[in-house]
């Protein structure tokens, strides 16, 4: 039980979405020092059940796998591009929204997303993100067919009010 508490304490923001290029999970991880400070990872399932250094992977930094992730994303959410391309899905949706407000959005988010609560964060990473794919050289990031409308949709204000994915 104690173990559970710790694992649900420990935010891990990719947990369940990050996976090696051999298809396997890779599994959230940390160690935690005599001075207190926890470092935090990404191992692979296979490091762990056969033995280090069998996948391939090294142990990955959460923070700067999930940095990497993110930016990633924020780039996605910042093109121009984005907006023409999902507006007719996202009205289907929503048939009163445009493409100024699919773009006010994406900004919008991009603009909150440190003042997120983690918990938050990772609803919309996993609303947004199907899987990360890691491989010795390359990250991919997936995205959900249809995530960035939903998250679109979510997002626009509603009767006048100020809304941030809720």
């Amino acid at each position: 039980m104690r173990g559970n508490a710790t694992r649900a304490a420990v935010p891990y923001l990719l947990k369940g979405l990050v996976f090696g290029h051999d298809g396997r999970a890779l599994s959230p991880f940390h160690t935690t020092k005599a001075n207190g400070r926890r470092y935090r990872y990404y191992i692979p399932q296979r490091d762990a059940k056969e033995h280090a250094g069998a996948s391939g992977l090294p142990r990955l930094p959460a923070a700067e796998l999930e940095s990497a992730v993110l930016n990633q994303l924020r780039a996605i959410l910042r093109s121009p591009a984005l907006g023409v391309e999902i507006l007719p899905r996202a009205q289907a949706l929503d048939p009163d929204l445009d493409e100024a407000q699919v773009a006010v959005a994406m900004t919008q988010l991009d603009a909150i997303w440190d003042q997120l609560f983690p918990a938050e964060q990772a609803r919309i990473v996993r609303l947004l993100v199907e899987k990360v794919v890691v491989s010795p050289t390359d990250l991919e990031v997936r995205l959900r067919a249809n995530g960035i409308e939903r998250l679109a949709f979510e997002l626009q204000p509603a009767d006048g009010e100020q809304k941030v994915a809720a």
